[in-house]
């Protein structure tokens, strides 16, 4: 959370010394009360910022580099006001890094915030789409995410079980989630930067750069709660490069854990961690 904190004073810092604000218009699938919305970011960058998504509004937060262009920015329909069922972002075009810092949640005043670096020379248009869910019935309430949701899946795509599961799986997990405290334990390969996203007893993996993760280990000693955690905390962790717990579990993220490992020497290197919770 740390890290958050500081990549939001950053980014407040950064809107006051140079801010942007830029246009966006409605698509040709706009639609308020759908259960789900897209908004696609068009724009030209040439060299590092922030930009800040609310509601219909663009605001960017130059850290390095020319003004931004817009390219022709649209959305389906304002971020809503909600928790959200997911909130992803796609890179669909440029050459440079893109993260998603922050997902809307009544902390921030709902806003979604990206972080674009493109450190080559010239500008290069990129295309950047964040996509949500959520329920336009009662947006204090998740959506549904069952059968039928989005691609009919289910809201468990992408995302891999612990390597220690078995076929009792099930049964053991009502007794798990009464315990009051448990570890998620990582071992893998890195070369660049992953991320991963930790839910229940389930890992969804995300490179944003260099080759995709290898020989990679999961272990839980229980699946994490879908309820409220006192304390979260990264313990003997090694690698040669950066291990941060960028989001702890709460009800706005569906009570995802996010941890990001960054290897930035050449070649990839060995990580492992433990992930320690107590509610």
């Amino acid at each position: 959370m740390k890290l958050l904190s500081a990549i939001l004073m950053l980014s407040l810092l950064s809107l006051t010394a140079a801010a942007q604000n830029l246009p966006a218009d409605r698509g040709p699938q706009y639609d308020p009360r759908a259960g789900v919305g897209s908004f696609d970011l068009l724009v030209y960058v040439d060299g590092e910022a922030f930009v800040n998504v609310q509601g219909t509004d663009i605001r960017v937060g130059l850290l390095s580099g020319s003004p931004l262009q817009n390219a022709g920015s649209n959305y389906t329909q304002p971020i809503p006001r909600a928790v959200f069922g997911n909130f992803d972002l796609e890179k669909i075009a440029g050459r440079g890094t893109v993260t998603l810092a922050e997902i809307p949640n009544p902390k921030n005043n709902f806003t979604a915030v990206v972080r674009i670096k493109d450190d080559k020379s010239g500008r290069d248009l990129y295309h950047v789409r964040l996509t949500w869910s959520w329920n336009p019935a009662d947006p204090s309430k998740l959506p549904y995410t069952g059968l039928g949701a989005r691609d009919g899946r289910g809201d468990d795509r992408g995302y891999d079980r612990g390597n220690d599961r078995n076929d009792n799986r099930n049964d053991n997990r009502n007794d798990n989630y009464r315990n009051r405290e448990g570890v998620f334990e990582f071992r893998g390969r890195v070369d660049g930067v992953t991320v991963l996203h930790i839910r229940a007893d389930q890992v969804r993996v995300e490179n944003l750069s260099g080759v995709a993760l290898r020989e990679q280990t999961f272990r839980f000693s229980g699946p994490l709660p879908t309820s409220e955690i006192r304390d979260m905390e990264l313990t003997d962790m090694a690698g040669r490069g950066r291990i941060e717990l960028v989001e702890k579990p709460w009800e706005g993220n569906r009570f995802t854990t996010v941890v990001r490992i960054t290897d930035g020497s050449p070649g990839s290197g060995i990580y492992n961690f433990k992930l320690a919770w107590r509610r």
